[in-house]
């Protein structure tokens, strides 16, 4: 059952009509979710969707679509009117990841979406347990490589195809060192088995990780982010720890379907930015997503690059669709 909730403000805030140039075309009334309630896209969907509702001056229906890893909510952003009354939030996954798994392909994201605007992009550790014998990259996969085969480390991720599982499989195949990939239903799951010590190693999302870093179950070895977590200055990044293996950071991005005419699109994209380069849609982001302030055509240009680079990861480790 989809889940929808209108995002009503039948009256613009004072002076802010004032403050806008007239919108050259109308709004869109509604807005595509391709996950569950929870989920950290929806999430940051309805932060936008509350900041874009007083500026639009109307209606917004945040209409939630989950199944397939984002594939059905993707489908129905296609098949919608393009006449810019209706747009979605996608995630990369559903972007870059999950089209490579579909046999025979449900849709093109490269030609099929109009990008608008990146919206955010979360951060993440690579974490063990804590009492895992490691303190840095390094020396996790020396340890690695010292277990016997019928003894390996195990990682989880929250499925396969994930963003988790694939950061996972480039560390390990562009350094060289084994882990067994153990995949859950959700993240939560999964990292309820990381604190148990029955699986020793993630890369999740930084709302699953961090309050397990600060209490020190878990211990971080090296962050995706371009720089140092403040909080953790002593633990490097990625860029760092292992130059050259190039991680995925989960990021999401807004889209109409094929055929929306230009003006919709700049107009949208416009408010979008505009709106999320605002420190108040900052600070209502979840823990460890920022945002992704991209225009239209160099989304389009990351959506291409990552699906180059993905689409053959997903090819050498065999993927299949579950």
């Amino acid at each position: 059952m989809h889940r929808r909730n209108a995002l009503l403000l039948p009256v613009l805030l004072p002076g802010l009509a004032a403050a806008q140039a007239p919108r050259p075309v109308p709004p869109p009334s509604r807005f595509i979710i391709p996950y569950g309630a929870g989920n950290i896209t929806d999430q940051v969907a309805r932060v936008l969707a509350e900041a874009l509702v007083p500026r639009w001056g109307g209606r917004l229906v945040a209409d939630n679509q989950p199944g397939a890893g984002g594939v059905l909510g993707t489908l129905s952003l296609i098949r919608a009117p393009a006449d810019g009354s209706t747009f979605a939030m996608v995630s990369v996954a559903a972007l870059a990841i999950v089209p490579h798994l579909l046999k025979p392909a449900r849709y093109d994201p490269l030609t099929d979406l109009v990008p608008i605007a990146g919206v955010s992009v979360s951060s993440s550790f690579l974490v063990v347990n804590a009492a895992l014998p490691v303190r840095s990259l390094a020396e996790l996969i020396a340890y690695c490589r010292a277990r016997p085969a019928s003894d390996p480390v195990f990682y989880y991720s929250p499925g396969n195809a994930t963003v988790p599982h694939l950061n996972l499989e480039a560390l390990g195949r562009g350094l060289d060192f084994p882990m067994q990939h153990v995949p859950y239903r959700t993240s939560a799951a999964g990292n309820t088995d990381l604190l148990a010590n029955r699986v020793q190693v993630s890369i999740d999302s930084l709302s699953i990780t961090l309050p397990h870093i600060q209490a020190g179950t878990l211990r971080p070895l090296a962050f995706n982010a371009t720089a140092r977590h403040p909080l953790f200055p002593d633990v490097p990044t990625f860029a760092e720890a292992a130059p050259g293996v190039a991680l995925l950071n989960a990021w999401q991005g807004t889209f109409f379907p094929k055929g929306t005419p230009g003006p919709v699109v700049e107009a949208a994209s416009r408010d979008i930015l505009e709106t999320i380069s605002t420190p108040e849609f900052a600070a209502k982001l979840p823990v460890g997503v920022t945002p992704y302030v991209m225009g239209p055509a160099e989304l389009a240009e990351t959506i291409r690059r990552e699906n180059t680079r993905l689409g053959a990861l997903v090819a050498a480790i065999g993927l299949q669709q579950d």
